[in-house]
């Protein structure tokens, strides 16, 4: 009996896995039957086939490894730049009031909506990826980081300045900690976005990646391998956020809002 618990959210991700087959089944069963063209709804069988073949000779790999490159070196920065922006802005009021005017007027900006200003300067080489994937994700996690520094509670800065902390030890020591929940949520905000936006940019203008590879094998009308393109881009983007799950939940196990990551 005391086993049940743990079983609990396995059984839930099972009872999500057959609702996946439950619809694969049937939309074998309408290609099969004739009831939608098998042109542009093929057999799911052939499509598992057609993935399994794509992935085997590590071609589908090679191409959404371009992707993940440009998603997370991209994310990696948008992180690097954001999160101290974002601290200063939380801590000091006349640097917020400096910046925010540009902040709001840069955030509502759609990111697809930058990518022909990005190929003008960068063309369709790696730096105009980068460039859009930091844009991005800078805003979510800059949000974070600023709504965490200005969240920390009076006392935690009044007794460390009352034993002596310096201006970094209380940055270090007291605002980002109390902040990192908050900063943790922007980053998670972020990385649908970034594989998001590398897909697109690489739909847009590129020579290699899985998105550049699924609007190839649509403009060919090779359309099960087009299909196998997108189920390889959303087991990436599972994996991707499972780990990041996992590593916030590890990074913030002390706080429960966190502490569901680690769990099994």
């Amino acid at each position: 009996m005391a086993r049940m618990p743990l079983m609990r959210p396995l059984a839930g991700r099972l009872s999500g896995l057959w609702v996946l087959l439950a619809l694969a089944g049937l939309w074998e069963a309408v290609s099969r039957a004739g009831l939608a063209s098998k042109l542009y709804f093929p057999p799911v069988s052939i499509i598992a086939a057609t993935f399994w073949k794509l992935t085997a000779t590590g071609f589908l790999p090679v191409e959404a490894g371009q992707t993940l490159g440009r998603a997370l070196l991209g994310l990696g920065l948008a992180a690097l730049l954001a999160i101290p922006c974002g601290l200063a802005m939380g801590v000091s009021r006349r640097l917020s009031g400096l910046l925010t005017p540009t902040v709001e007027l840069l955030r509502p900006v759609p990111p697809p909506a930058i990518i022909p200003a990005a190929m003008l300067f960068w063309g369709i080489g790696l730096g105009m990826k980068l460039f859009v994937v930091v844009f991005a994700c800078f805003f979510p996690i800059l949000v974070g980081a600023v709504d965490g520094a200005r969240g920390v509670a009076p006392g935690f800065r009044l007794t460390a300045a009352a034993y002596g902390a310096t201006r970094w030890d209380m940055l270090v020591r007291v605002i980002l900690p109390a902040a990192g929940p908050s900063v943790a949520a922007g980053f998670r905000t972020a990385v649908p976005m970034a594989l998001i936006v590398a897909v697109l940019s690489e739909m847009i203008g590129a020579t290699g990646g899985i998105g550049h590879y699924i609007l190839r094998m649509e403009r060919t009308f090779a359309i099960p391998e087009m299909y196998a393109g997108v189920i390889m881009l959303g087991l990436m983007g599972l994996a991707v956020n499972a780990a990041v799950e996992r590593c916030l939940g590890r990074l913030l196990r002390w706080h429960d809002g966190w502490k569901g990551a680690t769990q099994p």
